[in-house]
């Protein structure tokens, strides 16, 4: 009993403890696809570029314009590697299918060229195109044909062919990232066939070769401009951690546009290169970090604040976990305008360098003519380009924490200020794992009762699989105005519905689910996209609940079938409704007489007359779609947990009352036993005790000496014995006289008993 009164406390204070993953409101086993587009898993897909009508899709040996409607092929060009080259690259000792053109570079240039590079087997190019009206004013003579699917042809001219060693990586599954900024390319790669010399590059400035203090063993991810600055986002191996053992660490690296590098021998050197680390953990007295960075979207601008969110997870042999942390482009800049941090020799620790020893003006910073710096400052920067303070993340810890064996996060995008019924907006991110997932949620956010903390909630909206399971997901790419999430593996392109809104056939799943694109229509009774949908913000036609709980969202929807509903209905389709309602139950419907209340309003009722007295419109009502859609189980999953939740017996609540109700029962017989034992023995006398408190067998025959079983042996139908005790054959009227004789002397004659084995056996 003590182990039941104790299992509740024990469960809450273990879930105290460590809280599970967040349990999407929707959550489907295979998502809808709209559409595909596929290849191999050796054509390493990757977006280089889009819009709201097209995708630009880099691949083996193609260039793929895809229409973004239905993912139907516009357009290829085709580029592949020279059979020198492939020969070269199969000599060095690389696979066959590693000898390809990988294109991996994509920007449009100003005077309306592109520029495209590739891996070339391992001998990297760039190339510029034009079109063929506008290379022949160049005079150009190479000519490439692009095809399409749908038989339409385009001409493009080849305007320039160089190598492209630092612009673009030597094999497609490198951790390589680009920006076109300002005319000029800066790209984050590796410079060497075998990956030892990472670099980040803008013609004819890099960062120090084979220099562990600026970069050490790098996997770039992503890279953005902003305010006259470029920024690169990577993990390394962090140099700081060096004497404690072997860490990784992400980072984000800062560069100025309108750096020219340094005076004299600097002067193909970086003057403003600077990094600072990510902290992206849990807060406490021991953080809990997730510190290798997966992925980065762009810049997003949520209200006054530039942000950037990024995904992490932990290491491969650690616990796994994936975050997703989003950081401020001011408190990136910030961190730059903090201290330096160096590190006196090999076996110091990495401390401030104070200010005092810091040069005047202070090193990396942007200014008019790097060239014009002194040696001094080029030198200081160069020797200490970290710093000490790391970029914090918004609210101080992670948007979303999951805890799985089963995936991790590897990609992210975000659909910005999305604005909900009440004209709040929120940014919707979709985070896509590495087992074909995409994970749908907002962030909410409240403020304590003091006024001076928030509380940051998380509201996992969907998690759909959308790619087979094992396939990672490598990138994902947002059309609002299409309303279709493109999903990118490494040979498949698919596209699905940003939102899931027609999933939902019910209000309270509508409003739980918490989705600032869906609301609920009190005129047609659906959950609809406010996207789609021609409605108006601040109108009492449509419901929605953010950031409340489902117990809150319940009591805004009207009553449902577990409430007393007056349906406003013909009696034909009332009984209609009756009869399949009765053949699903398995069960005759009765004799049901429309009641006066049930009666047709009129026609000129108001909308909110119907709400504030629980009536449903008439043309609201469908048998057959209530019926599809009660035992539809993909449209009810998103339902049944949310009423388990707004009941308002809890678990806790129902362990007790069981409990309870246990030791009652077990009380209670415990005293129905002593009291029964109490009355026989003031009932019965002595003598009547003693004979009856041994078997009933154990009666003789006073004159044979055989025991005799009078119950068990009066019918030879019940005995389970092969050779029956008595003779059957035998008249056996004395023996029961003599039997009843005994008894007669042994027992009492007050007693019914005797008179009843009498009138029984004899």
């Amino acid at each position: 009993m003590l182990v039941f009164l104790l299992g509740p406390s024990i469960c809450l204070c273990l879930a105290n403890a460590w809280m599970p993953d967040v349990r999407p409101d929707l959550q489907t086993k295979a998502d809808k696809v709209t559409a595909s587009f596929f290849g191999n898993t050796t054509d390493y897909y990757k977006i280089l570029g889009y819009d709201d009508e097209n995708i630009l899709v880099g691949a083996k040996d193609f260039f793929y314009n895809i229409s973004m409607r239905g993912l139907k092929e516009n357009s290829r060009l085709v580029w592949p590697s020279s059979g020198a080259d492939r020969e070269l690259c199969m000599l060095k000792g690389k696979h066959e299918w590693d000898c390809h053109n990988y294109l991996r570079v994509f920007s449009r240039l100003n005077d309306g060229q592109f520029l495209l590079c590739g891996t070339n087997s391992y001998k990297p190019r760039c190339r510029h195109y034009a079109n063929v009206e506008q290379a022949a004013s160049d005079g150009a003579d190479a000519t490439v044909t692009s095809s399409s699917s749908s038989g339409n042809s385009m001409r493009y001219e080849i305007t320039r062919d160089v190598e492209a060693q630092g612009l673009c990586p030597y094999s497609p599954a490198h951790n390589s990232t680009y920006a076109f900024a300002d005319g000029q390319l800066y790209s984050a790669t590796v410079a060497d066939f075998s990956g030892g010399d990472p670099l980040i590059y803008r013609e004819n400035l890099r960062t120090e070769q084979y220099d562990l203090k600026q970069l050490n063993q790098p996997d770039f991810v992503g890279a953005i401009q902003r305010n006259g600055y470029v920024f690169f986002f990577f993990r390394e191996l962090s140099m700081e951690y060096m004497n404690f053992g072997k860490a990784v660490y992400s980072r984000v690296g800062r560069v100025c546009k309108n750096d020219r590098g340094g005076p004299y021998n600097h002067g193909k050197s970086w003057t403003s290169f600077l990094k600072a680390r990510l902290n992206c953990s849990m807060p406490g007295e021991f953080p809990f970090y997730f510190d290798e960075i997966q992925a980065i979207s762009p810049i997003v601008e949520s209200g006054a604040n530039a942000m950037v969110y990024a995904v992490f997870t932990t290491s491969v042999n650690a616990i796994p976990g994936s975050a997703v942390c989003a950081y401020r482009v001011d408190d990136i800049l910030a961190a730059f305008n903090g201290d330096f941090k160096s590190q006196k020799d090999s076996q110091s620790h990495w401390l401030p360098v104070e200010q005092t020893q810091v040069p005047k003006p202070r090193p990396g910073q942007c200014v008019d003519d790097s060239r014009t710096l002194t040696s001094i400052a080029v030198n200081f920067i160069k020797n200490h380009p970290l710093m000490e303070t790391a970029v914090p993340a918004v609210h101080g810890r992670p948007l979303l924490t999951k805890v799985n064996l089963h995936h991790r996060l590897t990609a992210i995008s975000v659909d910005p200020q999305v604005r909900a019924l009440n004209g709040k907006k929120y940014d919707v991110v979709y985070s896509g794992t590495d087992d074909g997932k995409v994970t749908k949620f907002i962030n909410t956010v409240t403020m304590h009762q003091n006024g001076s903390t928030e509380r940051l909630r998380t509201v996992v909206i969907s998690e759909m699989q959308v790619l087979p399971l094992g396939t990672p997901v490598r990138e994902l790419v947002i059309s609002s105005k299409k309303n279709t999430l493109v999903v990118v593996s490494d040979g498949r392109l698919v596209t699905v519905p940003l939102h899931h809104c027609s999933l939902i056939v019910d209000c309270l799943g509508c409003l739980s689910l918490q989705d600032p694109n869906c609301a609920w229509d009190l005129q047609t009774h659906e959950c609809k996209n406010l996207a789609a949908s021609q409605h108006k913000f601040g109108t009492k036609s449509y419901l929605q609940s953010l950031n409340t709980t489902k117990k809150a969202a319940a009591s805004l929807c009207p009553k449902t079938a577990a409430d007393p509903v007056i349906v406003t209905m013909a009696p034909s389709q009332m009984e209609e409704v009756q009869k399949l309602h009765y053949a699903s139950m398995g069960g005759a419907p009765a004799e049901v007489q429309p009641s006066q209340e049930q009666q047709p309003t009129g026609s000129g009722a108001d909308l909110n007359d119907y709400i504030d007295e629980n009536k449903i419109p008439q043309a609201s009502v469908d048998p057959e779609q209530v019926m599809t859609n009660l035992h539809d189980p993909q449209k009810s999953i998103a339902v049944v947990n949310e009423l388990q939740t707004a009941s308002p017996i809890t678990s806790y609540t129902l362990m007790l009352i069981i409990c309870a109700f246990l030791i009652t029962f077990f009380l209670g017989g415990f005293a129905g036993i002593r009291i029964k034992q109490w009355c026989n023995q003031n009932r019965l006398d002595a003598s009547h005790h003693n004979h009856f408190g041994k078997p009933i067998s154990q009666f003789k025959h006073p004159n044979s000496g055989k025991d005799i079983n009078l119950l068990i042996n009066s019918n030879s139908y019940t005995t389970t014995q092969k050779t029956p005790n008595l003779d059957l054959e035998k008249d056996r009227s004395h023996e029961c006289k003599n039997s009843t004789e005994h008894l007669e002397k042994e027992l009492p004659c007050k007693t019914s008993t005797l008179t009843k084995v009498k009138r029984t056996y004899i």
